[in-house]
């Protein structure tokens, strides 16, 4: 009885201490990092920059918080906003970096909430994989957050991440990461993504390429835009020519080989590496009009078929046959030409169909030169090899250069938009 008694005793002093909330934390006591910059140091290795939400400003007062408000506080010398702050702190490594900044924040750092890493492109080209992985080990740290290299400084980069419609930080930055599903202009690029590519034998890593847009590339004054075509989107980050919202700018990929920054794509180069992967969901191109070249046709393409890719191998060369379907919706006609007829939608098709294969091939070209398998043909290369010694023996990622691809498009018009015909202009000398 004794026994039993004593036995009943520790199992109810066990229990106890496991509902216990010892090792607790309320939000009052923790600082949640959104974003994580890093740069080289001048006086320490590295320059680590974290901006997090100070609990203060409109906000925290409409209830909000934990997302950091504000986005029309001037930045100030220290980086910080109505709502937000950032630090910037040399740093032997990021781990003891993070101890050298919770002793001048009167709360604990915390990094569950983070949005976005951010590097540098002089740290993207000397190898980031010494940092990448330290971060990926650290528990607090999600692999979902985005991975961002920025031309400039990484530090003066967050300092103009700030809310432009709105007051929460946090919102904007999910909100800004949605482009690749509406736009293409940039790659989803996550922490995962970018650990696994840097460790994987058959593709090679990407990242958002992102900065500070200074607004010197609106031209206010000028001759105007005469009979020029551009299709859209044919601009790196900091590129596109504009003035007002907010400075920081997500355009286009850096890639990589390995874990060093060898390259770049503009947008509409990453929009076609997106849809050679079929990664892509929708968005807007701009074709020249067929029967009238001066004009053009806007169609919203998406893909709802994934590629087929079927390779064979030639002694040690590859021969790759990519083919891609896209579907669309006509936005505009400015010739007002009735392309939504049977007898001339295939002329429309067509007309998209070779602008497709054309900057496929461009693409691909370019990656040849970088010797980058920029629509991971990897992945279905490997399932030729029987062991992965065989495949590690072949070396694909040395192989591709030699690789002869082809390509085909197949692209199909769904809908017309509103309207189900193109009517002429009516004017007192007759049709326009």
């Amino acid at each position: 009885m004794n026994k039993a008694f004593i036995t009943a005793v520790i199992f109810l002093v066990i229990s106890a201490s496991l509902t216990g909330c010892y090792d607790s934390r309320e939000i009052e006591e923790l600082a949640y990092v959104m974003t994580i910059g890093i740069d080289k140091g001048v006086t320490d290795k590295l320059r680590l920059t974290v901006q997090f939400s100070t609990m203060s400003g409109p906000t925290a007062a409409a209830g909000g918080g934990m997302g950091g408000g504000g986005g029309n506080g001037g930045s100030q010398d220290g980086g910080e906003q109505d709502g937000y702050t950032a630090i910037t702190m040399d740093v032997p490594s990021f781990f003891t970096g993070i101890d050298m900044i919770n002793t001048i924040v009167p709360r604990k750092l915390n990094f569950m909430h983070t949005k976005a890493l951010v590097f540098s492109e002089e740290m993207a080209r000397e190898g980031i994989g010494d940092y990448i992985a330290p971060i990926v080990r650290y528990r607090e740290i999600r692999r979902t957050i985005h991975v961002i290299v920025c031309k400039g400084s990484a530090a003066d980069f967050i300092k103009e991440n700030k809310p432009f419609i709105g007051t929460t930080l946090s919102k904007t930055m999910e909100i800004m990461m949605e482009g690749p599903y509406d736009t293409g202009f940039f790659p989803h690029v996550t922490l995962y993504d970018i650990y696994n590519n840097m460790k994987s034998t058959y593709r090679q890593p990407v990242a958002i390429l992102g900065t500070v847009n200074d607004f010197k590339s609106f031209k206010e004054e000028g001759p105007p835009w005469g009979s020029g075509f551009k299709t859209g989107g044919d601009y790196y980050a900091g590129e596109l020519p504009r003035k007002g919202g907010n400075k920081l700018e997500l355009f286009g990929c850096a890639v990589f080989n390995g874990d060093k920054m060898v390259g770049e794509l503009s947008g509409h180069e990453t929009r076609i590496m997106m849809i050679g992967r079929g990664e892509f969901t929708k968005g807007t191109f701009t074709i020249k009009d067929p029967k009238k070249p001066d004009l053009i046709v806007p169609i919203e393409v998406y893909q709802e078929i994934k590629p087929k890719i079927k390779i064979r191998f030639e002694k040690d060369k590859p021969v790759i046959h990519l083919r891609v379907f896209l579907e669309g919706e006509i936005l505009a006609v400015q010739s007002r030409i009735n392309y939504e007829t049977v007898g001339l939608k295939p002329l429309l098709e067509k007309s998209l169909e070779r602008h497709i294969k054309s900057e496929l091939d461009r693409l691909i070209q370019k990656g040849k030169d970088m010797n980058i398998d920029l629509l991971e043909f990897g992945r279905t290369a490997v399932s030729h090899f029987d062991t992965i010694q065989e495949w590690e023996r072949f070396n694909w990622l040395r192989q591709f250069e030699k690789a002869e691809i082809y390509t085909d498009v197949e692209f199909a018009l769904r809908r017309t938009g509103g309207l189900i015909k193109s009517s002429p202009i009516m004017t007192r000398e007759g049709k326009k």
